[in-house]
């Protein structure tokens, strides 16, 4: 192994199901959870849309940053609820670490915690080597082929969830206020990541906002998977295949990363399956299954035809053209 103890990568689109999948994870005893640490330790001279000719000139420096992610101690990167039990940590240990969380979640409405390394993992000595680190991070989704060059055996996942899912979820966010609406298109054609398409710049910032966010979708899983699909380490799954299959896509996922099944998130999938479609934006304890096609209440046939036009191109985008 590259690291020890293992250390594991979820990468995803913005609203793709990366939370999801990552609470499903951290439901296992064994795993060690890290909710986008790279939004509270950020290295701004590591390029978050690196070319491939870049890779081997910042694998040194990929590795430690990626090394340093595990290590983020921040309460909203450690304090990601629900909480679960874990094997690593005694009953007092468990007990004391979640009143340090309390604590963290105090001083950070207060604005005191901000980006600071407040939470101990209080791991005991001896139970080091059983844990695993699952990083999960939206950030870093386009530098997934760097940490695969920089530290190879590190199992990374890659969830792609239908773009009109993804499209809908962030016009839904934008209008209540909870997301942001901008767009990277100059990065994207800066970068280099959209010459396959062999799109004009000027044309792709004309578009609506809805094609100009299938279009970052389509570019940016296309140019991971595209890297990554011959990569041992490297599993790709759909949020469709996981929300509809979760129980059997979560057991290959943990085969793939060497991690046995296990009661606690088998009863976690059961405790899902019980909740209401309803619940608020960025929360997780929702049955998932509603969620799959929800955009198809949401959006309209012109919006679908657009979102389908820009995706049609891409190996990606085929999976989920009828």
């Amino acid at each position: 192994m590259d690291q020890k103890p293992p250390l594991v990568l979820i990468v995803g689109t913005g609203r793709s199901g990366t939370t999801f999948l990552g609470k499903l994870l951290d439901s296992h005893p064994r795993v060690r959870y890290r909710h986008e640490p790279d939004w509270a330790y950020v290295d701004p001279s590591l390029p978050f849309l690196p070319r491939p000719t870049e890779q081997d000139a910042y694998r040194h420096q990929a590795a430690q940053y990626f090394r340093r992610l595990a290590e983020v101690r921040a309460v909203k990167v450690t304090g990601k609820t629900p909480l679960f039990r874990k094997s690593y940590r005694s009953g007092p240990r468990e007990a004391a670490h979640r009143l340090n969380l309390a604590i963290g979640h105090v001083l950070d409405s207060l604005g005191i915690a901000k980006k600071r390394d407040l939470v101990w993992d209080m791991v005991q000595k001896d139970a080091t080597d059983d844990l695993v680190t699952v990083i999960k991070s939206v950030n870093s989704l386009a530098r997934a082929p760097l940490f695969a060059h920089a530290l190879p055996n590190t199992p990374i996942v890659h969830i792609i969830r239908h773009p009109a899912g993804v499209v809908a979820s962030r016009l839904r966010g934008a209008n209540r206020g909870l997301m942001g609406s901008k767009t990277y298109i100059d990065s994207l054609f800066d970068a280099g990541y959209a010459e396959a398409s062999g799109l004009k710049r000027e044309q792709v910032q004309e578009w609506p906002l809805e094609k100009q966010f299938a279009f970052e979708w389509m570019t940016l899983n296309e140019t991971v998977y595209r890297s990554l699909r011959n990569h041992e380490q490297y599993i790709c799954v759909t949020h469709e295949a996981l929300s509809r299959s979760t129980e059997k896509t979560t057991q290959s996922i943990l085969a793939h990363i060497g991690i046995d099944w296990n009661e606690q998130t088998a009863h976690f999938i059961r405790s899902l399956r019980a909740k209401t479609a309803s619940s608020g934006f960025f929360d997780v304890q929702r049955a998932p299954e509603p969620q799959i096609e929800r955009w198809r209440n949401e959006m309209t046939n012109t919006q679908l035809k657009w979102i389908e036009e820009v995706i049609e191109p891409s190996r990606v985008g085929q999976w989920f053209l009828n």
